[in-house]
């Protein structure tokens, strides 16, 4: 599918099933900013729906940088396992190569961060992810959030 990451991440949160159900148990106040190749733009969610909007977001939870290329990646995903595209996403975000490399900037404090919903959507990963997490010393959510802060 051509278009721009936006496009192509407004298709992946309507139609793959691992995405829309990734985004179940976020709160409705829950926004994160995407700065992406073509420009700034936000994530939030309206009437329980992903809504991709171009343009600066106000008062993000957190911030991504997606690359196109990382865009593209994510966007190929096939299957319904949160997991797996979970795993997909941190293996972006842990990625050297700067035309894949997903970068987090966390804005909102720890609290905002579990009331909107993200670590319950860490959960919905299973298994795989708790192990994946937990290799890597990320066994307590605070310590995810610190981690992501780049603590």
């Amino acid at each position: 599918m051509d278009g721009t990451s936006l496009e192509r991440l407004a298709h992946f949160f309507t139609t793959a099933p691992a995405a829309r159900r990734a985004v179940g148990p976020l709160a409705a106040g829950a926004r994160v900013a995407l700065q992406l190749d073509e420009g700034p733009a936000g994530f939030t969610l309206e009437a329980g729906q992903p809504r991709l909007a171009p343009g600066p977001l106000a008062d993000p939870d957190f911030t991504l940088r997606l690359p196109r290329a990382a865009v593209e990646r994510l966007a190929a995903l096939p299957g319904q396992d949160v997991g797996e595209a979970g795993l997909a996403f941190f293996g972006l975000v842990l990625e050297r190569d700067p035309a894949l490399h997903v970068g987090i900037s966390v804005q909102a404090p720890t609290a905002r961060l579990v009331a909107h919903g993200y670590l319950a959507v860490l959960a919905l990963g299973g298994a795989r992810v708790a192990l994946w997490l937990l290799r890597r010393g990320l066994a307590n959510p605070r310590r995810i959030i610190e981690r992501l802060r780049g603590g």
